[in-house]
């Protein structure tokens, strides 16, 4: 079962995510508003990742299905992971999401970033009370960072919903109707989702895309 891994609350946390190519990551928080200045400027160009903006089906505490769009960006750095919060509580699940999202990148792509700080912001809707469940993210925030890598653009014509385990397979998650839905209104036209989960979704003119690994789904995707 997936697990409830955000919640919008007044206040900020800050902690640890381990390692990734060996350089120890820390997760350093930002408020919403301070943003990253001039981060292409800063990073002074071509050996960076490039910035990237993707889409993350999710399911809200009320069953209700929404996207969540965020961004990836860079500059010179010592491996760290700086997150934009918005007013986001970063639980555990989302905390290692992120952290087996740049190693499977990494893994997949052949780069490092030892040298590089990576900075994410998420945009959750103007809400309240916004809790999110689950470990699903992770391909997409995959797919995301294999973009960047690769100077890749993505479109949000097509999503991904998915948990990547160690030897790149995309794992069940759960809410696939209710994510379609929520991709749908936002104009996107298929969701990729784990082989095995139902693609007999009533959503009309959407397409649900099974896929096996994250290789499989990047080959569709970029």
């Amino acid at each position: 079962m997936e697990e409830t891994i955000l919640s919008r609350r007044g206040f900020l946390a800050g902690l640890g995510l381990g390692s990734v190519g060996g350089a120890g990551v820390v997760l350093g928080l930002t408020r919403a508003g301070e943003g990253f200045q001039s981060l292409a400027t800063l990073a002074g160009g071509a050996t960076l990742p490039a910035p990237t903006r993707y889409y993350l089906p999710a399911v809200d505490s009320f069953g209700d299905g929404l996207i969540v769009p965020f961004e990836f960006e860079f500059t010179d750095g010592d491996g760290e992971l700086f997150v934009n919060l918005n007013g986001i509580e970063v639980r555990h699940d989302l905390q290692l999401a992120l952290r087996e999202a740049r190693e499977t990148a990494t893994r997949l792509t052949g780069e490092s970033l030892t040298n590089t700080a990576t900075h994410v912001t998420f945009e959750p809707p103007a809400s309240g009370v916004l809790a999110l469940r689950g470990k699903s993210w992770e391909a997409g925030l995959t797919v995301a960072l294999v973009a960047s890598f690769r100077q890749e653009s993505l479109s949000q014509e097509t999503l991904i919903t998915g948990i990547v385990d160690d030897e790149g397979t995309l794992l069940p998650v759960g809410g696939i109707e209710t994510k379609a839905r929520a991709a749908r209104a936002v104009g996107a036209r298929e969701l990729i989702v784990p082989a095995g989960e139902p693609t007999d979704v009533a959503v009309q003119g959407f397409r649900i895309v099974e896929s096996p690994s994250i290789t499989d789904a990047l080959d569709r995707i970029l």
